[in-house]
């Protein structure tokens, strides 16, 4: 399909909503956020994180601050994690 959009069935859409293809813990400095294919991007820290993100479909991120708690979702192939000391969990998609 045309720019990085996929179509999913029912029963993959659901396990998608529900963590079912696995999640990356990304770590500030980390390079495991260079490359990759999530679907929605948590803080699970007390406090905010600031990310960079890049997505084929739509806009991409920078020095975006993402709430305690909160989650974006999109298609991202890249995420870096800017806060010092700080991860994000990256749901696979």
């Amino acid at each position: 399909m045309a720019n990085g959009i996929h179509k999913y069935t029912v029963a993959e859409s659901n396990n998608l909503q529900i963590g079912q293809g696995g999640f990356d813990l990304i770590a500030q400095g980390s390079s495991d956020g260079n490359s990759g294919q999530w679907v929605a991007i948590y803080n699970p820290d007390a406090a905010a994180i600031v990310i960079d993100t890049t997505s084929p479909v739509g806009d991409s991120l920078t020095n975006f601050s993402l709430l305690s708690g909160h989650t974006i979702y999109g298609n991202f192939t890249s995420v870096t994690v800017d806060t010092v000391g700080k991860s994000a969990i990256c749901y696979r998609g």
